[in-house]
């Protein structure tokens, strides 16, 4: 059964519970900006998963709440505004079919159709799960890596230069595997977008 928002709720900010907002700007303010790291500069991140940034992917991911997503997609759109990007498609990391009935959406592919709008840039599905792979929550880094080792291919006319949308960095290790299945489907520059990123 796909969980629902209760639209009879009033939207609340995520950080400090104001009525009307996903996140308002003061807290939208205070939420630390993600430092991309210099020996990766094909990542972009907006924020530090932390404090209101956290409470938005949890909205989304367990209580299928769009409003935090167009919220996440604002935040991603504004990293990619203050980095620049490359790509001249965007995709996204496919979500697990048992989490995308639940939720009723791929949060990955809402955040991907939402930067595409917000940038212009084509939107397209170009990657696949393989299989069926354990959840990613509560692996070690060494066990993330090792589970998703060929659980992505690449599908249809792959562009050159391509970003690969997701809501949340840990490990790196789903980026990786999607990149490695673009790049086999002859990618050169494969360019990560996320909303945020453990410290």
């Amino acid at each position: 059964m796909a969980i629902l928002r209760d639209h009879l709720s009033v939207l609340r900010c995520a950080g400090c519970g104001r009525a009307g907002v996903a996140l308002c700007r003061a807290c939208d303010a205070d939420v630390r900006l993600h430092d991309i790291p210099s020996h990766d500069p094909r990542l972009v991140a907006r924020w530090r998963y932390e404090g209101a940034a956290r409470n938005l992917v949890l909205a989304m991911k367990l209580r299928g709440d769009r409003d935090a997503a167009f919220a996440l997609a604002d935040g991603i759109t504004r990293a990619v505004h203050a980095h620049g990007l490359a790509a001249t498609c965007l995709t996204w990391v496919p979500g697990r079919a048992l989490d995308t009935r639940r939720r009723g959406f791929d949060h990955a592919g809402l955040l991907a159709e939402e930067v595409a709008r917000r940038t212009g840039l084509p939107c397209r599905r170009l990657l696949r799960r393989l299989g069926t792979r354990p959840d990613q929550a509560g692996l070690t880094a060494e066990q993330r890596m090792a589970n998703l080792v060929g659980a992505f291919e690449a599908r249809g006319d792959v562009p050159a230069s391509v970003a690969v949308v997701d809501d949340l960095v840990t490990t790196g290790a789903t980026l990786k595997e999607c990149s490695t299945a673009l790049a086999a489907a002859g990618a050169t520059r494969v360019e990560c977008l996320v909303a945020c990123m453990v410290p």
